[in-house]
């Protein structure tokens, strides 16, 4: 009797110290439809304005990322970019750019 009574608290201690925290439920995380604050997707703040770029200028870093790089340029009505370009897209504006250092080369469509 005496120890099932010690193993009985033994168990039972650790869930009466716990804190209380530790069993509350977490917030929802919010949806992909949800408005969060701040600039809409895939646009600039609004006191930042979009990227211009013209023939011959250099892409910067923070463009050079696959989310920006356009694969399906049919879907865009772009024509097919030549040997070593890419196309680009950045704040609806489209940009043929060379693969080897990332200047732009036109402008399209």
């Amino acid at each position: 009797m005496k120890k099932r009574f010690v193993l009985l608290a033994a168990l039972a201690l650790p869930a009466m110290l716990a804190p209380a925290a530790a069993f509350a439920q977490q917030p929802p995380r919010p949806g992909p439809n949800e408005y969060h604050g701040g600039p809409p997707p895939n646009r600039p703040p609004p006191d930042m304005q979009p990227p211009q770029w013209r023939k011959g200028d250099r892409l910067g870093p923070e463009y050079r990322d696959r989310q920006y790089v356009i694969d399906d340029w049919r879907q865009y009505h772009l024509k097919p970019p030549p040997r070593g370009h890419h196309w680009v897209g950045v704040s609806g504006q489209y940009y043929l750019v060379r693969n080897s250092n990332w200047t732009v080369e036109s402008i399209g469509p």
